[in-house]
């Protein structure tokens, strides 16, 4: 408790009752500290992911109010502490609301288009379409999507071939999406409904979460925030709102071609994301990462599937 009294008196504040556990697995530890001034939040995250309070301080001075606020920024090792903010989570939200989600989330990209190095400089992780090409012979880890992994409801025989073809095809589709508008921007990496709300007093999004926040394609985080949605409605006029914050860049016709391009790749980026996991986990919890692993390799190929009919 001694590094987070201190961040809290460097921000003026004084713990008033005891800490409550909130969170604590393989990636993180977040803490929730009742202070003179408010409940605040304590988050400690591997190395890999410790960027991300250099990210919400960054956000939090350009765009206030769309990420919590941190206190007192210290040594990323130490973790970082922000304010509770009150929120309507995401999950609680119709369907429907995912698309004024992205839509926030573009706008917000839209300002960091060309200024990719302010975000390289706090730590983003690197996920421009050429270094995810990069990164494609990983798809062929026999160790990981083999039908011999070992890992629950591991790759079938046919699977594993489809991705390997993929791995194949994969580098022509980055270079693609590397000269399609609308540029590298910011992306959050992780953009499921649990991490992004409304604020209750004014219906503000507020995104949470950026431990796995990247310079690349902005269009990537449109994998992780519909994949829980299956309704196809629901998903077209999400699309259309994103797509609409583009509109003094882009027409929705060129955001839907560029879409189609990016959907496989999308799908690839999440998958070294939780390769990168699955690797650094210890054995007995490896298992424990198969679903999403597995699930966003099963998505890729049905992104190739879908792309090569169209």
């Amino acid at each position: 408790m001694v590094v987070i009294d201190a961040r809290l008196a460097a921000a003026g504040l004084q713990r008033t009752g005891p800490v409550e556990d909130v969170k604590r697995w393989a990636l993180s530890a977040v803490l929730r500290c009742p202070t003179s001034g408010g409940a605040v939040f304590h988050k400690q995250s591997l190395p890999s992911l410790a960027h991300e309070g250099r990210v919400l301080t960054l956000l939090a001075g350009r765009h206030p109010g769309l990420v919590p606020e941190v206190l007192a920024p210290g040594p990323p090792d130490e973790g970082w502490c922000t304010r509770e903010v009150a929120l309507r989570p995401g999950t609680e939200l119709p369907d429907e609301e995912r698309g004024r989600a992205l839509a926030v989330l573009g706008t917000v990209q839209r300002d960091w288009l060309g200024r990719t190095a302010e975000l390289t400089a706090a730590g983003c992780w690197v996920r421009t379409p050429y270094a995810l090409a990069g990164l494609a012979p990983l798809l062929e880890r026999s160790d990981l999507f083999g039908p011999g992994s070992g890992l629950p409801d591991a790759l079938s025989a046919p699977e594993s071939v489809r991705l390997a073809d993929a791995c194949d095809r994969l580098p022509e589709l980055c270079a693609a999406l590397a000269t399609a508008p609308p540029g590298e921007s910011l992306i959050h990496g992780d953009l499921h409904p649990g991490n992004w709300g409304v604020t209750f007093a004014t219906g503000r999004t507020v995104f949470l979460d950026w431990a796995e926040a990247s310079v690349g394609h902005p269009f990537l985080d449109i994998a992780a925030a519909l994949r829980s949605c299956s309704e196809p409605r629901a998903r077209a006029r999400a699309l259309d709102r994103y797509f609409a914050s583009w509109s003094p860049l882009m027409s929705a016709a060129e955001c839907r071609e560029v879409w189609r391009l990016a959907e496989p790749v999308a799908a690839f980026n999440q998958l070294v994301t939780y390769t990168h996991f699955t690797d650094t986990a210890e054995p007995h919890e490896r298992p424990n990462w198969a679903p999403r692993l597995l699930g966003w390799a099963r998505t890729l190929l049905r992104a190739m599937d879908g792309l090569a009919r169209s």
